[in-house]
């Protein structure tokens, strides 16, 4: 009985915890670069452009948050440098990890989707767009 108690405390404490963790410049980051790709390989298959356009509004989305992180992270002088570095780096990982081939950007819906969704889900309810 309390181990089971002590398991619900600390499931508890770590969902509290990353509820509360502050999001930075690389998740959103990370999230950009994730629909732009989901964006190209709709863009490839033809007849998809709506997708298409859905996806690169949500990769906009994250870039001016991801800026505005970078900014606030970094300062307004450094902000544009640390966010194409990491823009590019993270488009690399991305693109290694689907073999350098769009029909395997499913890889990348099974490892960044929900994620990448719910705090897309946390921009949308007005919690992130009060900061900026």
């Amino acid at each position: 009985m309390r181990s089971i108690l002590l398991t619900v405390l600390l499931l508890i404490s770590s969902l509290l915890f990353a509820e509360s963790k502050s999001v930075s410049m690389g998740d959103y980051t990370t999230c950009a670069v994730y629909h732009r790709m989901i964006a190209g390989s709709f863009r490839l298959e033809g007849g998809l452009q709506v997708m298409a356009d859905l996806e690169a509004e949500k990769m906009d989305d994250f870039i001016e948050r991801s800026k505005h992180a970078a900014a606030e992270e970094y300062g307004e002088a450094l902000a544009e440098e640390y966010f194409l570095e990491e823009w590019r780096d993270v488009l690399a990982y991305m693109t290694d990890q689907i073999n350098r081939n769009y029909e395997n950007v499913s890889v990348l819906k099974g490892r960044y989707k929900k994620w990448c969704d719910r705090l897309g889900s946390s921009l949308t309810d007005g919690e992130t767009k009060k900061q900026l």
